[in-house]
């Protein structure tokens, strides 16, 4: 039953992480942090592909000479 699977997950979400406001700061703040840092690697990702060949990393090697 959905209803009953919805109210259980919200009833333990309520007592673990939202009953106490110093236990509801800390999930938002590591929350934030994990989205951010997870927002940031996908996009990092996904600009390297779209701009493969194009940084100077891939055309270092044929206008500097080591």
């Amino acid at each position: 039953m959905v209803g009953g699977f919805t109210k259980a997950v919200s009833s333990f979400a309520y007592r673990n992480f939202f009953k106490k406001e110093s236990t509801y700061f800390t999930t938002v703040v590591v929350s934030g942090i994990a989205f951010a840092m997870t927002f940031n690697v996908v996009v990092d990702k996904y600009w390297d592909s779209k701009t493969a060949g194009t940084k100077w990393e891939d055309i270092k090697h044929r206008y500097a000479s080591s």
